[in-house]
């Protein structure tokens, strides 16, 4: 549930209406149209530019699921005070959902997200990545030499800074479940720390030269790491063992849930691999530059979303390899994907295109049922879920952060709670 953002371009403002799914589903209620919306359409709603007040602040009150989309709603706007506006290129929940933390240009910033209201913000010190401790009192930033520096959520103040890794050459990963940092280094070396107990659990000599990449799987016992001798190992990186190693060009390597896949994103490829045994099981032609912006399983492990400068998103059964669907007007030189909590919608956006809701259970169909949200914007860098999946998150390149979910119903006012008397 984090995003770092390299690619960015300007694009203009325009207002479009709300669209919902285009078919509904039987599990899916209709919307009621009214006299000022076609069917199968909501009211249109007037938007707040980026340079006037934000909108009042609406709470969230449930989980975004399928079965109620259809009432998602722009619920407020976070922004950045005290500086230059400037696009938020990393970000991080905390565990609970409850908080965000982002990084601009200029600062280091704190939200609330049940009030909205902006905590703290202090200098970014050229922090480049940025993650939530697990138990959300602490935050930790990477800066582009390795040092690790840990901040107090309480106060925002700086705590303690850590020589993370001396080679560093930018590739990271962070288990949010049990707060391990893994630093690559220019020198093949990977270390990992536990932030929270201010140690270095773990250097590994994981590759002959440069580290390009790492990443953890979903529960953290093993770590993936790309080297730049074009092959790609699997540790136990607790035990300091090698699991299995492939040979691959690699960009981006994925593990599915439950670690028994790895999707290895190529120049024109994806190609899966088994584990433990680490045995070749399909190639996925993807065409240039596919596989490197968006490469993602769904939750139950059954799809693989991949995307980048082609023009529609393509979807595979991660187990036969098979082309299952493409989502139009989902690619692009910057785009993202993300899966809901429950799996049940897929959430795109592309800078200088739309943000759509896909309906994950007509994936299969023919054309998947979607949704455009009516953003305001074609300058959305990038959409995501909160870990709880209240809240969907949306990334305007020129800065500001929109909060969109389901409405709290209102709280009755003592004048509509009263029992009439006479």
């Amino acid at each position: 549930m984090r995003k770092f953002v390299t690619g960015l371009q300007t694009f203009l403002f325009s207002v479009v209406v709300l669209v919902v799914l285009a078919a509904c589903t039987p599990n899916t209620p209709a919307v009621t149209p009214t006299a000022a919306s076609a069917p199968g359409t909501f009211v249109p709603q007037q938007r707040n530019i980026a340079t006037l007040p934000p909108p009042a602040w609406v709470a969230v009150g449930q989980e975004i699921k399928l079965a109620n989309v259809t009432n998602i709603a722009y619920l407020g706007r976070l922004d950045a005070q005290g500086s230059a506006s400037s696009t938020v290129f990393a970000y991080d929940f905390s565990p609970d959902g409850s908080r965000l933390v982002g990084l601009n240009n200029e600062q280091i910033i704190f939200w609330d997200l049940i009030t909205g209201k902006l905590l703290f913000n202090t200098a970014r010190q050229d922090a480049a990545q940025i993650y939530y401790g697990a138990d959300k009192t602490e935050v930790y930033t990477v800066d582009s030499r390795g040092q690790i520096r840990v901040y107090a959520t309480d106060s925002g103040q700086l705590v303690q800074t850590l020589q993370g890794q001396t080679a560093f050459n930018g590739s990271a990963d962070y288990d949010a479940n049990d707060g391990y940092l893994a630093l690559g280094g220019l020198d093949g070396t990977v270390k990992v720390w536990d932030v929270k107990a201010r140690q270095s659990l773990v250097t590994i000599q994981a590759q002959t030269q440069l580290v390009k990449g790492v990443a953890f799987s979903s529960d953290g016992s093993r770590l993936a790491t790309i080297g730049d001798e074009k092959m790609v190992k699997v540790w136990d990186w607790q035990a300091k063992k090698l699991i299995t190693q492939m040979s691959a060009t690699a960009i981006k390597v994925v593990f599915s849930p439950g670690a028994t896949q790895l999707a290895i994103g190529e120049d024109r490829q994806i190609s899966l691999w088994s584990l433990p045994d680490g045995k070749s099981l399909a190639n996925l032609t993807t065409g240039p530059r596919a596989q490197s912006d968006t490469v993602l399983y769904s939750p139950d492990g059954q799809y693989i979303v991949n995307g980048g400068s082609i023009q529609a998103l393509t979807v595979w059964d991660a187990k036969t390899g098979k082309l299952v669907n493409t989502l139009p007007g989902a690619g692009g030189d910057v785009n993202t994907a993300a899966f809901s909590h429950e799996g049940d919608l897929l959430v795109t956006s592309v800078l200088g295109g739309d943000v759509n809701l896909w309906d994950v259970s007509t994936m299969r169909s023919v054309t998947m049922n979607r949704a455009t949200l009516s953003v305001g914007s074609h300058q959305i860098l990038y959409a995501d879920w909160s870990p709880d999946g209240f809240i969907l998150l949306l990334g305007d390149a020129t800065g500001p952060l929109e909060i969109w979910g389901i409405a709290a119903p209102a709280t009755p006012t003592p004048e509509a709670t009263a029992t009439p008397t006479g």
